[in-house]
């Protein structure tokens, strides 16, 4: 039986997400994974609130994931410098219960660099927006996103294989 992986990321937002699933469940498929994705058939929200759908999305994908062995999370820049928040709590979530996380991010330059800072004369930056040190450690991201027990991959199918060398 192959080992299960849910995929976290922004992807369900792409106006071809269909298309981009299909890609990427193939991708798994071809490493011996079973691709779980945060996908849901529309007919189910049909009639509910926009809270009701989504709660019910909240409980589809916290499910999924607790259901798959391992989680291949997009972190790469969405809506700004930094990943998705949900992507961002489904990688903790998962983390939580055991499971490994492996995170790609397609921009792995210095975090720092692509948020609009002033550096004062002792070398820190401020970000312009929000006058608050900028996280400045050199990673792509957040450091509790990527500074975990898995190195951040610069690619879909360069996480796709590192889980897969994970879950043996």
């Amino acid at each position: 039986m192959s080992k299960s992986v849910y995929l976290a990321g922004p992807a369900v937002f792409h106006p071809a997400a269909k298309q981009v699933f299909e890609y990427l469940v193939d991708i798994c498929t071809r490493h011996g994974l079973t691709a779980i994705t945060p996908q849901i058939d529309e007919s189910e929200l049909a009639g509910l609130s926009k809270p009701e759908q989504a709660a019910l999305i909240r409980a589809g994908n916290i499910a999924k994931i607790r259901a798959a062995d391992a989680v291949v999370a997009c972190i790469s820049p969405f809506r700004g410098p930094g990943a998705d928040a949900g992507t961002a709590w489904e990688m903790g979530y998962a983390e939580a219960l055991g499971k490994p996380v492996v995170a790609w991010n397609e921009a792995l330059d210095d975090y720092r660099k692509r948020v609009p800072a002033d550096i004062d004369p002792q070398g820190t930056a401020w970000c312009r927006q929000h006058g608050m040190i900028v996280e400045d450690f050199g990673l792509s991201d957040n450091l509790m996103l990527t500074a975990g027990a898995h190195p951040v991959e610069p690619d879909f199918e360069a996480a796709v294989k590192a889980v897969a060398v994970l879950l043996g």
